[in-house]
């Protein structure tokens, strides 16, 4: 890999100490540490911090402060301090089922849905359409259809020239009285 700059070395710094890099990331940081001063020190100090991480004891807060804390924050005095964004003040507190994650992302769901339904529903329309023509241009190209239409045509000439002819008669054949 190509020598790195001090930008890319704090950019990379976390995930060497983390162990997460490839080997020729993991030379090119190591190369550069030991050739740049202020990035030496920089990896000490960040490792220094990370170990102190390591060695510190994780503490959990009691869950009777974490109730208390927030149901200060939502109904206690402190609530008043807490200015509400525009949006809640607009909604208000029954509006403010809008603003949780489950709702929006119920509402992307559902407008990526409809949106999917309908890009489908518009290309089997054009299917079903383009099929429909196919097979009425069909139908209407075939040989037997074309005679079948002769016929009937030549027919609906004689019938018309006969009742020219003899007007007496009627469409059925029986003469009027």
């Amino acid at each position: 890999m190509n020598p790195i700059t001090c930008a890319e070395f704090e950019i990379l710094l976390a995930d060497y100490l983390d162990g997460t890099l490839g080997a020729g990331e993991k030379t090119a940081v190591e190369s550069h540490r030991d050739g740049c001063a202020f990035c030496a020190e920089l990896a000490r100090d960040a490792a220094g911090a990370v170990a102190f991480m390591g060695r510190a004891a994780t503490v959990d807060p009691p869950a009777v402060l974490v109730s208390r804390i927030v149901a200060e924050v939502t109904h206690g005095t402190t609530r008043n301090i807490i200015q509400p964004s525009w949006i809640e003040r607009l909604l208000g507190r029954r509006g403010a089922f809008v603003l949780q994650p489950r709702f929006a992302m119920g509402m992307a769901m559902a407008v990526l849905s409809l949106a999917m339904v309908g890009r489908f529903w518009d290309a089997s329309e054009s299917r079903i359409q383009r099929s429909w023509d196919r097979a009425v241009k069909g139908y209407e190209t075939m040989q037997l259809v074309y005679d079948v239409r002769s016929q009937l045509d030549e027919w609906a000439k004689e019938r018309a020239a006969d009742s020219e002819a003899n007007p007496a008669q009627t469409p059925s054949g029986a003469e009027k009285q």
